[in-house]
């Protein structure tokens, strides 16, 4: 993605969110009635369009930086043919991460374009940290490659998902809010993916026991 590429990205992005912001404003001036209902639905179709361009940024993003490393371990399919398959394109966390008796837990999916999770195979770096504490803020650092993260997925019952289990030197306490960092790399095209999420630290005995 060249300089204009990413101009003309941050430019439709801005438009976007402009216009939802107007619509917003102009929805809370009117009374309920078909015009309201229309002005909502033109919110969600915006709200679309804008998440499926922060899709389409990060697969570029992801590409860009996978060749520049040459770590695709694909080199012979082309773009044209990857773009034809259903391929990570961001993370999605499952709302039950967080710490259990001492383990960091983290529910990550890869998802689709359209923002779907997507069973994909790769390998996952994870860093959690704890911004409220003084000094060293990164608490822990965990690797798990293809063949370990494919042990950690799960996708039967209600749970579609990879299931990442991290071992803490000791649990934070109650009411610890911390930073989870998840990088992913896709086995197929070798792009990489970042996501990250807060999570609150919960007492042992509010916590219902899950794989």
């Amino acid at each position: 993605m060249n300089t204009d590429q990413r101009k003309s990205y941050s430019f439709i992005c801005v438009c976007l969110c402009t216009s939802v912001a107007s619509i917003r404003f102009l929805v809370g001036c009117a009374q309920p009635n078909a015009a309201n209902v229309a002005l909502r639905k033109e919110i969600d179709e915006l709200h679309a369009k804008v998440d499926d361009l922060n899709r389409r940024h990060a697969a570029d993003e992801a590409t860009i930086a996978g060749l520049r490393s040459g770590s695709t371990t694909a080199p012979s399919l082309p773009e044209d043919r990857i773009a034809q398959l259903f391929t990570t394109h961001g993370l999605t966390f499952g709302r039950l991460t967080g710490v259990q008796e001492q383990t960091l837990k983290v529910y990550v999916c890869p998802s689709d374009d359209s923002g779907q999770t997507l069973k994909a195979a790769g390998a996952f770096e994870i860093d959690a940290f704890n911004l409220s504490q003084s000094g060293e803020t990164r608490i822990g650092h965990w690797t798990f490659d293809v063949a370990q993260a494919r042990e950690n997925w799960y996708g039967q019952g209600m749970l579609y998902t990879y299931v990442l289990k991290c071992p803490l030197e000791k649990s934070p306490p109650a009411n610890t809010e911390l930073t989870i960092r998840v990088t992913f790399t896709d086995a197929l095209t070798g792009r990489k993916f970042n996501a990250q999420r807060q999570v609150q630290v919960r007492k042992p005995e509010s916590i219902t026991q899950k794989p």
